[in-house]
């Protein structure tokens, strides 16, 4: 049989696949064919083929997997010309090759034939064909805009869109290239949807259909729909909102009043409210007089919290602040209220105006809760004795039930926790109900030390259950008091949430050491990392012998070190919790990725079931070269969670905001730094042309979000601080001012 390969007995014994080659070999000579191709003599063959079809000037890159693997560089060519070539690296006899094209020459497509086999002898027929395939259009329409869309392709070219019209990208593919159209950045206030979005090229594409709805969100249209009094600096705003969406929102601002000659502007406390003072309308400061807080000298730091007295129907609201003494030494405890229809503030500065113990004071910011039924706690630290020297700050607690307030009276003899070691950093509070027992319920987590020089801050609780409190724990560690699972030099940062089924759940990040080589930090020693811990009250099956399990409210606190929810490798910061009123919950914290950036991590528990970050790109917030600064979120009981935070774009901070659907069961991201939702400048400033330096737009402040806990998509709400001008001088006119983004 002319044309066959005749191969030698010596290359069969050689081979790995001897049986099969000798049956293959005893078959050839039957036929009495010869080779067309000189054999080798050493069971070392080579592999080649033909080239046609390069183009001029382009390069075309191959190479050959032996036994389907890249096992030598003299596996790969690049040619430039059409024309026979062989790989460099022999190949063994019964050893398998597969020649595939690597990179085509540009703007062509290139196959191989006979590309792949067994080597029983030098092969040269693997012959690669390169073509110039026509290029196609890929566009469609966009309907339902409002405001400017960019949309982008393989991730790569970008169109912008800015009217309801057709739309084409100006960079036509190669027949056969896979296309997906996606949006890159859409209207802060619309959510866009691409249609025939992916496909394979094989004529024009002209059907990728986009449209925009609105998300019911009415963001700032310009830097004058500000909330706070016009002409001084504010900062720090703070929501509260309850079921109905009815909403109180407190801030701190100068109040530009100087007190005497020699004196300057003081903060205040300044509040707006939704639907209590006006049915279904904003009420905000009629000026910079129009504060809640007494005036003559500066209060910081307001919260606020906000239920319903279901008995009448009434909201009620309580607002705390820290605010100095009449002769501006001590900083004390004053509170608002609104209750049965009508508000209280304080009338003065003097000590019977204070809810903290006289003589010291307020170490930390406070903390206030409500829950559903006008009950209500405050909780701060305070030093406890008379000589600052040896004076520890202790953690302190108002309780509101039964239709009055306890206030401790002294410093001494109640406080909240064990006195003589100091407590540090603001506590956290929260309430709920249990329908299972009927009971009020409340948990207070704070950060102490456990004593001694070899001590630590450790993270403690107490709960209000069948309407007592818990025992005061005590700080050392070795009492077991602690919910902390070890010792160690960083832990801070407790947050605490409760729904109304009895639950809770307790947040605090905590140094883990982490073995060497480490992927960040390499070194001799172990490297200390923060991680996010979480301890959870939940009703469990438990051992009940000899019987069956039993149902059981307790506590799960985390066994040890390696018992957290966050990644290893790089640290934590600022976690947070929320739950909603049907089981859902979310821990949130800042972690960097592997960029080292600063992302928002979550961890979700729905459907009964945790679901953590599965590695650090597993992020919330812009992916780009900035980090994300503070952030907040929120969640309803329809399932609905809102995550917001601040974002540096290059040339200022904006806000930003994530958003979960339960109906869609997906997360809503931003696509991009245009995605904001903080009111934008129209377009960069040219600050050469401007004269120099430039002062933009800059969120300073917040964000914070609430959201009512209605059954189905409700209300929300978005505050932050911004400057309301762009300068090119400083000092300039540049205010700091409240802003809000709202959904109803």
């Amino acid at each position: 049989m002319k044309g066959k390969t005749m191969i030698k007995a010596g290359n069969v014994v050689r081979s790995v696949r001897a049986p099969v080659l000798l049956l293959m070999a005893v078959s050839l000579l039957a036929c009495g064919g010869d080779s067309a191709t000189e054999s080798s003599t050493d069971g070392l063959y080579t592999v080649g083929g033909t080239v046609t079809g390069i183009a001029s000037g382009e390069i075309l890159s191959i190479s050959n997997r032996v036994n389907q693997q890249l096992d030598h560089q003299k596996n790969r060519m690049s040619l430039r010309t059409n024309t026979p070539y062989i790989f460099s690296r022999t190949v063994a006899s019964g050893d398998t090759y597969q020649v595939i094209v690597e990179g085509d020459p540009r703007n062509q497509r290139c196959t191989v034939s006979n590309g792949t086999g067994l080597l029983i002898d030098s092969v040269s027929h693997v012959n690669i064909h390169c073509v110039t395939p026509p290029r196609y259009s890929v566009g469609g329409r966009v309907t339902g805009l409002n405001g400017v869309l960019v949309l982008s392709i393989n991730g790569d070219e970008e169109v912008t869109v800015s009217a309801n019209l057709a739309y084409v990208f100006s960079t036509r593919l190669m027949s056969g290239s896979d296309y997906q159209v996606s949006v890159y950045n859409e209207p802060a206030n619309q959510d866009c949807t691409v249609s025939n979005g992916v496909g394979t090229l094989s004529s024009h594409v002209a059907n990728v259909s986009v449209n925009c709805v609105s998300d019911g969100w009415v963001h700032p249209a310009h830097l004058a729909v500000n909330i706070s009094p016009d002409g001084e600096d504010a900062i720090s705003p703070q929501i509260a909102m309850n079921d109905n969406g009815d909403t109180v929102v407190v801030w701190q601002q100068f109040d530009g009043i100087p007190v005497g000659p020699n004196d300057f502007p003081k903060t205040q406390i300044y509040m707006s409210d939704y639907n209590i003072t006006a049915a279904n309308a904003w009420t905000h400061p009629a000026g910079l007089n129009d504060h809640i807080s007494f005036t003559g000298q500066s209060a910081i730091n307001p919260q606020v919290a906000m239920g319903r007295d279901l008995t009448n129907a009434f909201d009620e609201v309580v607002i705390v602040w820290s605010q100095k003494d009449r002769w501006g030494n001590n900083s004390q405890l004053f509170m608002s209220e609104y209750r049965a229809n009508a508000w209280s503030h304080p009338g003065g500065l003097t000590s019977i105006f204070y809810i903290n113990p006289q003589g010291s004071f307020i170490f930390d910011d406070p903390q206030v809760a409500m829950d559903d039924r006008g009950n209500a706690i405050i909780a701060w630290s305070q030093y406890s004795g008379v000589g600052l020297d040896i004076d520890a700050p202790q953690l302190y607690v108002s309780e509101y039930r039964a239709g009055s307030w306890v206030h401790p009276s002294s410093r001494s003899a109640d406080t909240f926790s064990q006195t003589g070691r100091p407590v540090r950093f603001t506590p956290a509070v929260a309430m709920g109900r249990n329908p299972a027992t009927g009971t009020d319920d409340a948990v207070v987590v704070w950060r102490q030390h456990s004593g001694g020089a070899s001590g630590a801050f450790l993270i403690h609780r107490r709960e209000y259950r069948s309407g007592a409190w818990s025992a005061v724990p005590d700080p050392q560690f070795s009492s077991g008091d602690t919910i902390t699972p070890f010792q160690s030099d960083n832990i801070s940062n407790p947050k605490v949430a409760m729904d109304n089924r009895g639950n809770a759940i307790v947040v605090w990040e905590q140094a883990v050491p982490e073995a060497q080589p480490h992927p960040y930090f390499p070194g001799a020693s172990p490297v200390d990392i923060n991680h996010v811990f979480k301890s959870e009250y939940r009703e469990r099956l438990v051992p009940d012998p000899p019987g069956p399990d039993i149902l059981v409210w307790s506590w799960l606190d985390p066994l040890d070190s390696f018992d957290n929810i966050s990644l290893s490798g790089l640290s934590v910061q600022a976690p947070d919790v929320v739950m909603n009123d049907n089981g859902a919950a979310m821990i949130t914290w800042r972690q960097e990725d592997v960029s080292r950036k600063q992302r928002i991590f979550k961890s979700e528990y729905r459907a009964s079931e945790w679901t953590h970050p599965t590695s650090l790109a597993d992020n919330i917030g812009l992916d780009d070269e900035y980090g994300v600064a503070a952030y907040d979120v929120a969640m309803a009981d329809n399932g609905d969670a809102i995550i917001v935070w601040r974002q540096f774009d290059g040339f200022k901070y904006s806000v930003y905001k994530s958003e979960y659907r339960a109906s869609e069961a997906v997360w809503r991201n931003p696509k991009g730094v245009m995605d904001a939702i903080s009111s934008e400048i129209s377009s960069p400033i040219d600050c050469d042309a401007r004269g120099g330096e430039c002062f933009p737009a800059t969120v300073s402040s917040g964000p914070a979000v609430a959201m009512d806990n209605s059954a189905v998509p409700g209300d929300a709400l978005i505050l932050w601080s911004q400057s309301d001008v762009e300068a090119t001088t400083f000092p300039a006119a540049i205010t700091q001012k409240i802003f809000k983004s709202e959904l109803r």
